[in-house]
């Protein structure tokens, strides 16, 4: 809706107009429910591959035990050990496939990240490369939607995952400034030339060679929706940083700052 002042009948008066931007939204939605898609395609054989190393320990210690070998606690411990790992990624998969909502609650980002630090790893090792997460305290709350957060680092990790040919660490850092919580996703791969960095987040904007760009339009379009904004610093062959600075939620506010570093 929009409003001017205007004169009618030689009396102040104030027109209204309304525009139906319905169909625009539910583009927005279903491009986003189409990225979604399409990176748990991407994760798809990265997961059966992490998938397949417990599932041969389950079999092996299943077919040991079977065999009457001894100190089976020991075995039972390992192959329950092995199923969670299997459920954790089933389970973060399946959260990702899920249709999005407009449901928001506090949620606290750290535990979010961790999450989506679970299901990356099994690409990550495939190249050799760790994922570290360093934070100065155990809960920072954001108002969010779940799915649609994650879906924004998915996409930025997954993203550094890519840009990394030799291996190495990316790091995510995550702190308090002021009324608002900031992530970096920092990575020390291709990097991106500074003339181009302005057209990151453009529509159909890719460096990458199987690319789309819709990637991080819809990272961008989902941290606007949420009061946030995202910057981006690269240096060719050097690395990439984004930044996100989200509202920290008031239950986020209230919590006692911990002065110990946290690195998952």
């Amino acid at each position: 809706m929009k409003s001017i002042d205007i004169l009618f009948e030689a009396r102040p008066a104030i027109l209204h107009s309304f525009v139906d931007i319905t169909q625009e939204k539910e583009n927005e939605h279903l491009m986003i429910r189409s990225e979604k898609m399409n990176i748990a395609g991407e994760l798809a054989a990265s997961i059966a591959h992490e998938l397949r190393n417990p599932l041969t320990a389950v079999k092996g210690f299943f077919h040991m035990i079977r065999k009457g070998a001894d100190d089976k606690e020991m075995y039972y411990q390992i192959i329950g050990d092995e199923l969670s790992r299997i459920e954790q990624i089933s389970s973060e998969l399946l959260i990702l496939a899920k249709p999005h909502s407009e449901n928001r609650r506090d949620h606290n980002i750290l535990k979010l990240i961790t999450d989506v630090k679970i299901l990356l790893t099994p690409q990550s090792n495939m190249k050799s490369i760790e994922i570290v997460i360093q934070s100065c305290t155990q809960e920072m709350y954001v108002n969010c939607e779940m799915t649609k957060i994650k879906q924004v680092f998915i996409n930025l990790i997954k993203n550094a995952i890519e840009a990394m040919e030799d291996g190495g660490r990316i790091f995510i850092n995550l702190q308090k400034v002021g009324d608002a919580i900031q992530i970096q996703v920092i990575d020390h791969g291709s990097g991106i030339p500074k003339e181009l960095l302005h057209k990151i987040g453009e529509p159909f904007y890719t460096t990458k060679e199987k690319g789309t760009g819709i990637g991080l339009l819809v990272c961008y379009q989902i941290i606007e929706n949420h009061g946030g904004i995202i910057h981006v610093e690269s240096e060719v062959n050097v690395g990439t940083t984004f930044t996100i600075v989200l509202p920290a939620s008031k239950e986020s506010l209230q919590l006692t700052r911990y002065q110990v570093p946290i690195t998952r």
